[in-house]
C-alpha cells in the first residue's frame, strides 16, 4: 500500500509540475495588434527581433520577441526621476508586459519618458526613443 500511494504521489507531482509549466508559458500575453498602440518601436536588426508597445492611457507597456534568432529583447523605459527594465525571456512570439496598476510601472503624467531597447546582453542593435506621457 505504501508503495501505491508513493507512486500515486509522484504522479501528481509530475503532473502539477506540468500543469504549471503550460499555465505560466500561457500566461504572456501574446503580440499585440498594431491599431491599439500609441508608440511602436524595434530593435535595429534586419529582422526587428524586438519591438516594444506602448498605450500611454494606462501605462502600458509591452515587450516583444518578435524574431526567433536566439537573442533575448531587453527595454529600459525611464524618466527624470525613476526607471524600470522588461526582458522578454521566453523566445519568438513570447511578450512581457508591465502598466500602472503594477507596483513600480506607473510612468509620471505630462513627462518625457525614455525607451531603449536593444537585444541583450551587449545592448546589440539598440535604438532610443521618447515621448511625452500626456495622456
Amino acid at each position: 500500500m505504501r508503495k501505491k500511494f508513493a507512486t500515486l504521489a509522484v504522479a501528481l507531482l509530475l503532473a502539477g509540475g506540468t500543469l504549471a509549466t503550460a499555465t505560466s508559458a500561457s500566461a504572456a500575453p501574446a503580440q499585440p495588434s498594431a491599431d491599439s498602440w500609441d508608440h511602436i518601436w524595434t530593435t535595429a536588426d534586419s529582422a526587428h527581433g524586438g519591438t516594444i508597445y506602448i498605450h500611454e492611457h494606462g501605462d502600458t507597456v509591452r515587450l516583444c520577441d518578435t524574431a526567433a534568432d536566439g537573442a533575448t529583447p531587453r527595454a529600459y523605459v525611464s524618466w527624470d526621476g525613476g526607471w524600470y527594465y522588461l526582458a522578454a525571456y521566453g523566445g519568438k512570439g513570447y511578450c512581457i508586459e508591465a502598466n500602472a496598476t503594477m507596483a513600480g510601472f506607473d510612468l509620471p503624467e505630462n513627462t518625457e519618458i525614455y525607451v531603449d531597447i536593444y537585444r541583450g546582453p551587449n545592448y546589440a542593435d539598440e535604438t532610443f526613443h521618447s515621448y511625452l506621457n500626456d495622456h
